[in-house]
């Protein structure tokens, strides 16, 4: 059984989900994208993790949504949000299933290895 943490990273921009899927998997995570919510929550049907990052402006669903549907199917999972909305403010409703504002990055992120630094703060290790 492979051990290592499993992230799963939901963004609509195919380059920004394969700069994390190549950062992730250099840290030796098990990545698994989605472009939108919906491809998201299907693969959460799937597969377990124990990770989500999420943009939250993405066709369909916005991110929001997905992370409350998502905590029903996966109740463990943890969530970071990516963002490039400086406006984004975290919901009520978010805020009571444990996110805070420092799970919140604002794209462009330029030290990627603050992601690691808040995966472990959140214990999300292999």
């Amino acid at each position: 059984m492979d051990d290592k943490p499993r992230i799963i990273i939901i963004d609509d921009e195919a380059s920004v989900r394969h700069s994390l899927a190549a950062f992730f998997e250099d840290w030796d995570f098990n990545v698994s994208c989605a472009e939108d919510a919906e491809e998201g929550l299907i693969i959460l049907d799937t597969q377990v993790f124990d990770l989500a990052i999420v943009d939250m402006r993405l066709p369909g669903k916005d991110g929001n949504t997905f992370i409350r549907e998502a905590v029903i199917k996966q109740p463990a999972l943890r969530f970071l949000i990516h963002t490039g909305s400086k406006q984004y403010v975290l919901p009520y409703d978010l805020i009571e299933l444990g996110i805070q504002e420092s799970h919140i990055f604002l794209k462009p992120v330029k030290d990627m290895n603050l992601f690691i630094t808040k995966i472990e703060e959140l214990g999300v290790s292999g």
